[in-house]
């Protein structure tokens, strides 16, 4: 029989109209079925790695509880569902109890976060004996974490079933040009789920139970004989399906932010607070050629009731002490008159929570009404996305936005002070000139907002970009452990400060001087233009701040970057300093020691701190009217 289109690495792929074609992928499907699943599907293990694998995890980081740590909220959502349908199902959050023992551990010698995995497993798997064991991998530098953990649930039952899913599988397993690398390491797994399976994950074990028929499968595909097969039908879940609230129960939610980060604003909430997410719709409206939500999610946002959405907070709040929530969502203001409609049911049914969107929203839906409503219902923080602020770029990567709307949007958020408002700026997409950067600098400072989170493109398998740059010989052979984001703490500057050089330490004064203004930036040269962007658009525009509700805000930002984030960082601690001194009138002597330990130990710090006159003498003398004549 022919199959409905090619795939390579033998992989068939079975449609509904293959379906009416013949029944012999169904009847090789059935016998994999019976193979797998003998006596059915009556207890399901769902797994979250380590964010990061072992060869990437720094125990001083983790011991600081620098690491995020967000709740597998998908497998949460898949969890719900399956006791729905009578299913037994636990969820192991990996990355949670390796930071909770990291954190507990006396010294790094008593820390190993291989027997952490492996005892975590071996006891799960002995205790609850699952049927099927479902392990989520959502971002490319989760790839090899994933696969660790599929091997090392293989040497514990060589024949248990093991499932691999979603963002980064499916992304990889559709994208034709990294379908072969992601096969040549998924042996060791026997299904993969493709896409939001709330549905297809539930007809799947209907199916292994004699409750559906075969022809049912979607989104799965077979990794076993060869061929193997794959159940291309895509369903998409909306209407009730999406109004579920997720098993928190399971997903160790009330801990999960004692022994790491949640959320990008965490450090303006008071100590200790117990912090979550959730979601509220899915999808985006946006086309972003660097993003891959829409071939994810599908072209539509699907927003649940705001009633869902409130109870489900309001069991957080109960029953889990949460008091802060970090949205999900790719699209969150998408509607205005359903976004006003839930923050004012939030404020009705008086919810108490603090909460931000650390995902980056559309400038247009920022105006005023909804703005103001969000404050009202607790808001402390937003980030817009913006990526560019040149119109050709703009246009080229099919951002949703203009120049205008962001500085609108801009003026809204000046207008709502109790807001800290953020913004993501990209750099280094495909012939991207020195002058198109220094447009969004320009913007970026026109905008006067609290603080640009700085990227250099990573291109991602699934997006248009991503096939754009490989038709142009601008990405070589695919390589998962090399697909990384470039901030974070498993992201790519981090990488290379602790192999060699530190992009805030680079030689960025004079990034944008004697340049041509129409060349495009090498590689190296993109790191010196996101250290300067870091720090005229960040650091030294603080010199000038003198609204108290931002200072304070910054502070705070500040001095948990210098105190946990990045403690050998001198533009951090510097102004820690400065702005203690603006909000108190003193600084801390432990501010002015810790300025000068880092510049006798680091060259590079005492280098850059001398070009921008940034010294511990400012901090000893409170003196920074220099500053204020040089900007």
């Amino acid at each position: 029989m022919e199959n409905s289109f090619d795939l390579k690495m033998d992989v068939q792929n079975i449609t509904s109209e293959t379906v009416v074609d013949g029944a012999a992928p169904l009847q090789a499907a059935s016998v994999e079925m019976a193979r797998l699943f003998p006596d059915g599907i009556s207890r399901v293990l769902l797994v979250a790695p380590p964010d990061g694998d072992a060869t990437m995890f720094d125990f001083a980081t983790a011991k600081r509880g620098r690491y995020w740590n967000y709740p597998p909220y998908g497998l949460g959502v898949l969890a719900t569902h399956l006791r729905k349908a009578d299913i037994n199902v636990r969820i192991l959050n990996l990355n949670n109890l390796v930071l909770r023992a990291a954190r507990a551990a006396d010294g790094e010698e008593n820390f190993s976060f291989t027997d952490v995995l492996e005892h975590a497993l071996a006891n799960e798997i002995g205790d609850f004996d699952p049927d099927l064991l479902g392990v989520t991998c959502m971002f490319a530098q989760t790839h090899r974490s994933a696969l660790d953990v599929c091997h090392m649930v293989r040497n514990i039952n060589a024949d248990l079933a093991v499932a691999l899913g979603g963002v980064h599988i499916t992304n990889s397993f559709m994208e034709d040009n990294t379908r072969d690398a992601l096969l040549d390491d998924l042996g060791v797994a026997d299904l993969l789920f493709c896409y939001e399976s709330d549905t297809s994950f539930r007809t799947f074990i209907a199916v292994a139970n004699g409750r559906a028929e075969i022809a049912d499968l979607s989104q799965v595909a077979f990794n076993g004989p060869r061929p193997r097969l794959h159940f291309a039908d895509k369903s998409i879940p909306d209407g009730d399906t999406l109004d579920v609230i997720a098993a928190h129960d399971l997903m160790g939610t009330e801990e999960l932010s004692e022994n790491g980060k949640i959320s990008g604003f965490y450090s303006l909430l008071p100590p200790g607070i117990k912090i979550t997410t959730a979601l509220a719709n899915r999808g985006c409206r946006a086309q972003c050629t660097f993003c891959s939500v829409r071939n994810f999610n599908g072209l539509s946002v699907r927003r649940r009731s705001a009633t869902s959405v409130v109870d489900e907070m309001i069991g957080l709040r109960d029953d889990f002490g949460i008091e802060h929530i970090m949205w999900l969502d790719d699209d969150f203001l998408y509607n205005r008159d359903r976004s006003i409609e839930l923050f004012n049911e939030m404020i009705r049914r008086d919810v108490g929570m603090t909460w931000d969107c650390t995902n980056g929203v559309i400038a247009a839906s920022c105006t005023e009404d909804v703005i103001g409503a969000a404050s009202d219902s607790g808001c402390i923080g937003l980030t817009l996305g913006m990526e560019s602020g040149n119109a050709d770029m703009l246009k080229k990567i099919r951002k949703p936005g203009t120049v205008k709307n962001f500085l609108n949007a801009a003026e809204v958020f000046r207008n709502n002070e109790k807001i800290n408002a953020r913004v993501f700026l990209m750099i280094g997409f495909p012939d991207e000139t020195y002058g198109q950067i220094m447009d969004t600098v320009s913007v970026a400072k026109e905008m006067g907002l609290d603080w640009y989170n700085v990227t250099i493109l990573q291109p991602l398998p699934n997006t248009p970009i991503f096939d754009a740059m490989l038709d142009q010989g601008l990405i070589g052979d695919i390589d998962f452990s090399d697909i990384r984001y470039n901030s974070g703490q498993y992201g790519k500057h981090r990488k290379m400060a602790e192999a060699s050089r530190d992009p805030l330490s680079a030689d960025f004064k004079d990034a944008f001087s004697g340049v041509d203004m129409d060349a495009v930036p090498t590689r190296e040269e993109l790191d010196d233009i996101w250290a300067y962007m870091n720090f005229h658009l960040n650091f030294r525009r603080l010199f000038f701040e003198e609204r108290p509700e931002k200072l304070a805000q910054q502070l705070a930002y500040v001095e948990n970057i210098a105190r946990l984030v990045a403690p050998d960082n001198a533009f951090a601690t510097y102004f820690t300093g400065y702005l203690r001194y603006k909000t108190r009138g003193d600084i801390d002597p432990r501010i002015i020691s810790q300025m000068e330990k880092i510049l006798d130990q680091s060259s590079y710090w005492k280098e850059r701190c001398e070009e921008f006159s940034l010294m511990p003498d400012d901090l000893k003398t409170l003196n920074f009217s220099h500053h204020q004549v040089q900007a």
